[in-house]
């Protein structure tokens, strides 16, 4: 999709560039004006779902990777008493490397965070013992309880970007359906009397692949070269 809307960039361009050339010929002001509105739609909608996905994400990550150093300082101290004690049970629970916290889906780490805080709470004495301070244990608690709460926020904007997505999608047809359908044919009229801009024209619509993603041009034809 991102290499047909540049060629629609390219095309809306040229024509600004060449406005003299065509601006008598009311067709084709027509069809430049509503693809100028389709192409600023997506534009706009482009740009909302960036933005916020931007911000969503380093919010999120900020937040999960806080989490994840809390509850790994807590497991270890844990760790450290269970086998100090021999408590087999507690090392079952809590003997595991960052990485196991790092890996987790979302919705896991909150569940084992909240288990953590569990286990943190019914040895309190310990951690006591081991230097850790009530209000390091509840900052945790917090930080957990605020996790899980961002949760359906994030599920919400996922689903709202994935509207937007949608919302794009048409857009883009019917971009291309105006510049295949009416645009395309009504630059014929330009070819004789124009025929360098005429020719930028054509060069314009070809769908280039920049590396974005492959993508077949299925829809890169030309006044001369109509679909079948």
């Amino acid at each position: 999709m991102e290499n047909k809307l540049i060629m629609l960039r390219a095309v809306l361009k040229l024509m600004e560039l060449n406005q003299s050339l065509w601006q008598n010929n009311a067709a084709i002001v027509a069809a430049y004006n509503e693809l100028c509105d389709l192409v600023d739609q997506i534009n706009a909608y482009l740009k909302s779902v960036n933005n916020g996905n931007s911000g969503l994400a380093a919010s999120k990550q900020n937040l999960q990777n806080a989490l994840i150093e809390q509850a790994f300082e807590l497991a270890s101290v844990l760790l450290a008493f269970a086998n100090r004690t021999n408590n087999a049970v507690l090392r079952s629970k809590i003997d595991f490397p960052i990485s196991h916290l790092k890996g987790m889906r979302e919705s896991e780490l909150g569940t084992e965070c909240q288990g953590i805080l569990e286990l943190v709470r019914n040895n309190q004495q310990a951690m006591t013992e081991s230097g850790i301070a009530n209000e390091k244990i509840d900052s945790f608690d917090e930080l957990t309880n605020q996790y899980m709460q961002e949760l359906p926020n994030h599920r919400l904007s996922v689903s709202q970007s994935k509207a937007i997505n949608e919302k794009i999608k048409t857009l883009m047809t019917q971009a291309l359906a105006l510049t295949s359908g009416q645009l395309d044919r009504l630059m014929i009229s330009l070819k004789s009397a124009q025929p360098d801009f005429y020719a930028s024209y054509l060069n314009a619509r070809k769908v280039v692949d920049y590396g974005i993603r492959y993508e077949k041009p299925d829809d890169d034809t030309t006044p001369d070269e109509p679909a079948k």
